[in-house]
């Protein structure tokens, strides 16, 4: 009969999960720093020394996921077992705190592995109630059921784990009893971190303009850079230095104060562009020179965001230079939070932390 009982929890967890596939699933997100809860019916097959018999239950918990792998979480578990001949029942109540740790972050399927333990009453008919310890470990799987990049998502929970009672021999009980115990159910979790919207395609190139008048015959270059007087921001530089478009030394990389995008979004500003123009000028007037679009952020948000959020930001200021003209060989990569260049404790700080700049690999 227990086989029977348990072939068929089996079952029907089989049938959802094929019910989840049916439906279709969305690429699955990163889930730190969500809440969870987590309903699930359980079936107990109860110590083969133990007086009562194998019955359901259930069990409610509450969670929070830490990491994308680690998660802890809150269980409550009720469940009344049935001893034989004497019409009286076992009831135990479970009180525990356990840790999850999850495999496969970036997968719509993920087992993990259980650990924890907490308190157990344990009443026999109109008895008393022993209060007693317990412990337990166990494996899992979480399915994904429908989108999973929201920042609220569904997931069938199925596990099965060892549960052990620290309890005195009893009339009806042994000393110590271990219980294998299955559940399947559904988890509910709220406040995911959602991922950043696709990147923005790049704006077409301006139509040709009309040719702009002839300068001025021979204007005005006192450091020999070949920027006039008129634009050059730095004047005196050393003769033989590669300059900007405005006359300063390119060292190793050049920066692009002032480039800002929509709030969480790749999206460039309008007003970045005449920041993005001495940037435009400088890489044509030296076509060999190889760079590497670097992208940072500030440190609100989660690690992995962050990352994300930075690539896409450095994929669409190379995709705007290229969009003008820019021929140079690049690349564009995004450091997430890393490599701050101020304190990201204050609202200036996080401001200087959100740039992107044009890294230097090679200059011929």
């Amino acid at each position: 009969m227990k086989r029977v009982i348990l072939g068929g929890l089996l079952a029907a967890t089989a049938a959802a999960s094929g019910s989840v596939l049916a439906a279709g699933t969305g690429a699955p997100g990163d889930d730190t720093g969500a809440w969870y809860v987590s309903p699930m019916a359980q079936y107990s097959l109860m110590d083969k020394d133990r007086a009562s018999r194998d019955e359901f239950g259930f069990q409610i918990g509450v969670g929070k996921n830490f990491t994308p792998n680690w998660a802890g979480e809150l269980n409550y578990s009720n469940g009344s077992f049935k001893i034989p001949h004497n019409g009286n029942s076992q009831k135990l109540t479970g009180y525990s705190a356990d840790v999850l740790y999850k495999f496969l972050p970036n997968s719509m399927f993920r087992p993990y592995l259980l650990a924890g333990g907490g308190l157990m009453d344990d009443t026999v008919g109109p008895g008393d109630t022993y209060h007693t310890f317990l412990a337990e470990a166990g494996a899992g799987l979480l399915t994904g059921i429908g989108s999973q990049t929201g920042s609220f998502r569904v997931q069938l929970r199925t596990e099965a784990k060892y549960r052990l009672e620290f309890a005195n021999r009893g009339v009806y009980g042994p000393k110590d009893p271990s219980d294998l115990v299955f559940g399947a159910g559904l988890q509910f979790m709220f406040g995911a971190p959602t991922p950043p919207p696709p990147v923005a395609a790049a704006p077409p190139p301006p139509p040709p303009e009309a040719a702009p008048p002839p300068p001025p015959p021979a204007p005005l270059d006192s450091d020999g850079d070949g920027v006039p007087d008129s634009i050059d921001q730095c004047p005196n530089t050393p003769k033989g230095d590669k300059v900007d478009s405005v006359g300063c030394t390119i060292k190793d990389e050049i920066k692009l104060h002032g480039v800002n995008f929509a709030t969480d979004s790749a999206d460039i500003t309008p007003e970045s562009s005449t920041v993005l123009g001495y940037g435009i000028a400088t890489l044509k007037k030296y076509p060999q020179m190889v760079i590497e679009v670097d992208g940072h952020t500030d440190s609100r948000g989660s690690k992995q965001h962050n990352m994300v959020l930075s690539q896409h930001r450095a994929e669409s200021v190379m995709n705007y230079l290229q969009a003008h003209g820019v021929t140079n060989t690049m690349t564009a990569k995004g450091f997430g939070e890393e490599n701050p260049i101020a304190d990201n404790a204050t609202a200036d700080g996080r401001l200087e932390n959100r740039r992107v700049a044009l890294h230097i690999v090679s200059s011929p």
